[in-house]
């Protein structure tokens, strides 16, 4: 065998030229001949955020929705049913009575916790799909405040802490990102 740079005669097993040091074609092994069977080679495995990542964003975004539809429920329920069930009760729910602003506040909180609910749920499904590099802090603060609405908030609160949360999620998650 030669060097194909210098032309010197190389030893049969040598890697590199002993004259000019360049590594030899023959030392490594080239492509396999066609219609050879590859060598079994075991994959990369897949990371873990990246294939929960698009998962977590589409429930995240159903979330919202259903928040939001949720929402449009209570604000039905409040004006068409509500006053005409408490009217039954006495002259103590009448309209513009304390008990009756007492309830219409209660509706108008519960109302502002379900936007705000609901906004945060479509952030973090849309930083979680788009891979924003803060879409995993928000998708941590909406799986942490979403723990306590049983049982469906609480299984996507574990699920997205389960993916998010720990310290290698944070990296991989870094480097996913498009920011």
């Amino acid at each position: 065998m030669y060097c194909d740079r210098c032309g010197g005669q190389a030893v049969p097993d040598a890697r590199f030229c002993s004259n000019c040091g360049r590594a030899l074609a023959a030392a490594y092994p080239s492509a396999p001949p066609a219609g050879a069977m590859p060598a079994y080679a075991p994959g990369v495995p897949a990371s873990r955020v990246n294939s929960h990542l698009r998962t977590l964003g589409i429930l995240w975004l159903i979330s919202g929705i259903l928040r939001i539809l949720s929402l449009g429920w209570l604000w039905t329920v409040s004006r068409l049913v509500i006053p005409s069930v408490l009217s039954k009760f006495g002259p103590g729910f009448a309209a513009g009575s304390p008990l009756d602003r007492l309830v219409i506040g209660g509706i108008a909180f519960a109302s502002g916790i379900m936007v705000f609910q609901a906004v945060l749920a479509i952030v973090a499904a849309w930083g979680l799909l788009e891979r924003q590099s803060w879409g995993r802090v928000v998708g941590i603060i909406a799986g942490v405040l979403s723990l306590w609405n049983i049982p469906f908030g609480t299984a996507l609160g574990i699920y997205t802490l389960w993916v998010l949360l720990p310290a290698s999620s944070e990296l991989e998650y870094r480097r996913l990102a498009r920011a």
